[in-house]
């Protein structure tokens, strides 16, 4: 049988929880600090928004990394009128003449703002996740990053990452240059990252203003291929702080609603599996680095003389065989992390797609089709999350229980309105499913480096079969050192230790020089040799 839903719980087949985390990113001024401000006057219209606590419109107010927690259950707003009867102010969105509309939107007398249905079944916290921009004047991303990932270590898990573009702006190639930053150095995140479209004009809804929905749709074009994907979530918001018209008033907070249960929706990244990727900054600098150590490296290999010619000549030897151990280690240990992320049995968002009708009209209602289909990648589906709004769904195929997992999945459903409808769908596999291949690859080049490793150990043992005086022993363990030095500076992702290593000596705070001897002493004291 068909079935009809006004409202659907978004976790309705699992628990709900007590807590959900919300990071807010985006470039400097893109209204980070003012959407954040304008989520806690939805959860409480009684608060009033502190100007003092935003920006100036050059320069960023948020430095630190803030967090807000907020109480709800996700209502729902609406504006009624001195009679008490709601007023549908979506329907001005179809008014033949721009202007009516915009003089609709500003309506004020014998309109009011009412708090309506809730969309959870309990209140719940979400805490907001504020932080400083990036691209900030003071040109400090290094420690901006710092501050983000270090909070986001301690929450355990987020549930949504919201990255803020301001609607007036250009797209400037600086700007996709941050968003990409973001989406590179937060590598596993993708499938929690949505869009929020702020300074937005709500009378640009009106087909009139299509210029500008034109210009959203070729800026969302160029996100898709920042993101590597073709749908994700995107919302258009205005978040006035000045506003007193009810109509765009309750657009804005029913907006906020609908952010802010994308959260509930979503499956958490949990922080034990993530890596921090490097930013342009931090490549420019290790690439400095890494010359100047494999410099140090050849030149001392060539340089090493001893008295004793067979001695000179076994130390020469000894070198090479530890160089090439402490490589393979480096590797290995790389492998290691790669297994640590990817070899698990975690939820990774296969396929997304959301339609999301709140305003722009579509014509009379139709049947509708979304399809999954894997198409030669072999990938299982394990799971998937539905949630709709004024949808009628008629049959739904590659869901329910079954001996082995689908492959495929399908809805066909039909809008119950011309506007104000949703249907967004999430398909997940494990993530050790959607690596498999690489995975397998991996284990094989283990394998291989494991043994490569062992041969290696027996070899030395064989030719280096005496102990070296103390002071060939420290000539040994420097060269060990910086061998391993290589292999910090080689990977372009930073493991967990060392990334806290690199932020708590400010390695990447100052010019080039600094930053340089910085960097060479936290990779020298981590790099300190171990006896193999």
């Amino acid at each position: 049988m068909p079935r009809i839903a006004t409202h659907v719980f978004p976790r309705s087949s699992f628990k709900l929880l007590d807590e959900y985390n919300v990071l807010v990113l985006g470039e400097t001024q893109s209204g980070k600090s003012t959407l954040t401000q304008y989520m806690r006057k939805y959860a409480d219209p009684s608060v009033v928004i502190d100007a003092s606590a935003l920006g100036t419109g050059f320069l960023s107010h948020t430095v630190q990394v803030n967090t807000t927690s907020i109480t709800t259950d996700l209502p729902e707003y609406n504006v009624v009128d001195k009679k008490g009867a709601n007023v549908n102010y979506r329907s001005f969105m179809t008014m033949p003449v721009e202007h009516d509309c915009e003089d609709a939107l500003n309506g004020r007398k014998g309109l009011e703002m009412r708090k309506g249905v809730a969309h959870l079944k309990k209140r719940v916290n979400f805490n907001l996740i504020d932080t400083p921009g990036l691209n900030a004047t003071g040109g400090n991303d290094e420690s901006h990053v710092q501050k983000i990932f270090g909070t986001l270590v301690q929450t355990n898990t987020i549930h949504l990452i919201l990255i803020t573009v301001s609607s007036l702006g250009p797209f400037t190639q600086g700007l996709k240059d941050a968003i990409k930053t973001y989406v590179d150095i937060f590598s596993g995140f993708d499938g929690i990252i949505a869009f929020v479209n702020t300074r937005f004009d709500y009378k640009n809804f009106h087909p009139a203003y299509s210029q500008v929905s034109r210009a959203i749709d070729l800026r969302t074009q160029s996100l898709r291929e920042i993101m590597g994907r073709t749908t994700f979530p995107h919302f258009k918001i205005d978040c006035n702080i000045y506003n007193k018209k009810p109509i765009r008033e309750c657009i804005t907070l029913n907006t906020i609603q609908k952010i802010l249960q994308l959260a509930t929706f979503n499956r958490p990244v949990d922080m034990l599996h993530t890596v921090v990727n490097k930013t342009r900054k931090m490549h420019d600098v290790d690439n400095i680095l890494w010359a100047e150590v494999k410099a140090v490296i050849d030149k001392f290999e060539l340089d090493q003389h001893l008295e004793d010619r067979d001695e000179g000549e076994l130390l020469a030897e000894t070198l090479r065989c530890m160089s090439w151990i402490h490589g393979l280690d480096t590797r290995l240990k790389a492998l290691d992390e790669f297994f640590v992320r990817r070899n698990v049995k975690l939820p990774e968002v296969l396929y997304e797609e959301r339609l999301d009708m709140e305003y722009e009209a579509v014509g009379q209602a139709q049947n509708l089709t979304i399809r999954y289909q894997e198409t030669g990648l072999d990938i299982p589906i394990y799971s998937r999350h539905l949630l709709y709004h004024e949808i009628q769904v008629i049959k739904e195929l590659g869901r329910g229980r079954c001996e082995a997992p689908r492959k495929f999945w399908q809805a066909d459903f039909r809008p119950m309105s011309s506007f104000h409808w949703l249907f967004h769908v999430n398909i997940y596999t494990n993530r050790c499913e959607k690596y498999r291949a690489d995975i397998e690859e991996r284990r094989k080049e283990y394998w291989e480096l494991q043994c490569k490793r062992h041969r290696a150990i027996r070899y030395r043992e064989r030719v280096h079969p005496k102990k070296w005086p103390p002071e060939i022993e420290m000539v040994i363990d420097d060269h060990a050192k910086n061998v391993r030095v290589l292999g910090f500076l080689a990977n372009d992702f930073l493991m967990p230790e060392v990334f806290k290593a690199l932020m708590d000596a400010e390695v990447y705070i100052g010019d080039t020089a600094q930053c340089l001897k910085k960097a060479r002493k936290v990779y020298m004291d981590l790099a300190k040799w171990k006896r193999v």
